[in-house]
């Protein structure tokens, strides 16, 4: 199946949350409490049934403290490169 870039980005970023939250011991009620989200709205963004909005992705990184930079960063280098 063919995805775009976006669509691989997507869920990289999705999966990057969920490590950093697994490396600091904290579920998804903790990071949408400090990111001022639903924890409902958060766990759609993280299983992709919703796209995440930039000003969320900042939130989120912000209250995992590490910049928006670092977040996609991490999240891009879970893309494998196309063959």
């Amino acid at each position: 199946m063919n995805t775009t870039y976006g669509e691989q980005l997507e869920s990289a970023v999705a999966l990057q949350v969920k490590v950093e939250l697994t490396e600091r011991g904290m579920d998804q009620k903790d990071l949408a409490e400090a990111a001022g989200l639903e924890r409902v709205t958060l766990n759609r963004y993280l299983k992709g049934h919703r796209s995440m909005p930039m000003p969320i992705f900042f939130k989120i990184a912000q209250a995992l403290d590490m910049s928006a930079q670092e977040l996609m960063s991490r999240a891009e280098s879970r893309i494998a490169p196309e063959a």
